[in-house]
């Protein structure tokens, strides 16, 4: 009796797992905990759309700075292309660049040059420091040493000039009393500086004539000597004064 009656149970039992229309409750429902699936499913996504909608514009950028450059590429690669790009912004061929050159510029190109200089080899430092988190090292800055021999050359002039001004009007008390004498010998001395910045000038238009293929024509051609070329005109009015006044004596 007992066997019949679990057989039966059994055969039911089995017959229910068959039946397309049976429930199971294997699990018991849980609302919350459901709730709570669904919404982290929601936020997440949300989420993640949202921040793929809300994406920076700057994106490119960012992906190269998570790549950045080691030391040895930054040396022998960037820094080259650094100091290239400053030559072309600074307009100068460092090859032929003479000592003469330097020496007919006047103290106000002189400090110009120097300052603009000066800015290309900070620039060049702080695109290292935007970089690497640090200024760079005496050798990480090698691929800017001709620009740095460059600037020291335009301090070592500009200390040049400051210490020997170079040609000036020579000194002369005019007065009622200059004799005939006087005025002649000022005349001679103002002369012989005249044909000192004649030659200053002549050489400067000689080199510029070779350097860039035709002849001075515009103002901002003479601007590394226009010191000279003023005194040069005013050294010239004055002899004539001298040389007016001694035909009426």
């Amino acid at each position: 009796m007992e066997i019949d009656i679990l057989n039966e149970l059994l055969t039911e039992s089995v017959a229910k797992l068959f039946n397309p229309k049976a429930v199971y409750n294997f699990k018991k429902p849980n609302p919350v905990y459901d709730n709570y699936q669904k919404n982290s499913n929601n936020t997440s996504s949300t989420s993640i759309s949202s921040m793929q909608s809300d994406q920076p514009k700057f994106e490119q950028p960012q992906q190269k700075l998570s790549n950045p450059p080691t030391i040895e590429q930054w040396v022998s690669v960037i820094g080259p292309q650094k100091l290239q790009e400053s030559l072309n912004k600074l307009n100068i061929d460092l090859g032929k660049l003479t000592k003469r050159d330097l020496e007919m510029m006047s103290m106000d190109s002189l400090q110009n040059e120097k300052k603009r200089v000066k800015n290309e080899l900070k620039f060049y430092d702080a695109n290292f420091q935007s970089i690497f988190n640090r200024f760079p090292l005496r050798n990480e800055k090698e691929p800017m040493r001709p620009l740095y021999i460059y600037y020291k050359k335009l301090k070592q002039q500009i200390d040049k000039v400051t210490q020997n001004p170079g040609i000036q009007i020579p000194a002369y008390k005019q007065s009622t009393n200059n004799t005939q004498g006087d005025i002649q010998k000022r005349i001679e001395d103002l002369k012989k500086t005249r044909a000192e910045l004649r030659e200053k000038l002549n050489n400067f238009q000689n080199e510029f004539t070779t350097t860039h293929n035709r002849r001075i024509r515009f103002h901002k051609d003479i601007a590394p000597v226009e010191k000279e070329y003023k005194l040069y005109k005013e050294i010239k009015n004055e002899i004539q004064k001298l040389e007016n006044i001694l035909l009426k004596k």
